[in-house]
């Protein structure tokens, strides 16, 4: 254990600059793909920002239930359903699947199209209904 505090006080400068590069690489890959969102706050952006909910998850899925007012769009059509419907690139875009991780890699290609407001539901539809958010059939 010594030797371990001595290593890090002989290198004090590159342990430091190690640990900033790694709290900034966390940070940097848990901004991409868009903003996380609890259930509340999407509730409250859908709400009060008139937020687009795109449900990524299969037809079936999306037929047992599904936030009010989401479109279900598969993922590989998402981009050309929001040309196609001529949504606004300013138009708040809050992405929902089952688990949030197809959600967050869609938001990274959004952003790279242009999307200046990318949002996903951390958590996807299982923390959607783990927290007893209403579903529409």
């Amino acid at each position: 254990m010594n030797t371990f505090f001595l290593f890090i006080s002989q290198n004090f400068i590159a342990v430091t600059l190690l640990l900033l590069s790694i709290i900034a690489l966390i940070i940097y890959e848990g901004r991409k793909g868009g903003k996380k969102l609890s259930p509340s706050e999407a509730t409250r952006k859908i709400n009060k920002e008139e937020a687009l909910v795109v449900d990524l998850r299969p037809s079936q899925e999306f037929s047992s239930g599904h936030i009010a007012g989401s479109i279900n769009v598969q993922v590989d059509k998402l981009e050309q359903h929001l040309t196609t419907k001529r949504h606004s690139k300013e138009t708040p875009v809050i992405l929902v699947c089952k688990t949030g991780v197809a959600s967050k890699k869609l938001g990274v290609s959004l952003i790279k199209a242009g999307y200046l407001d990318v949002n996903v539901v951390s958590g996807g539809m299982m923390t959607w209904e783990g927290n007893g958010m209403p579903l529409s059939k």
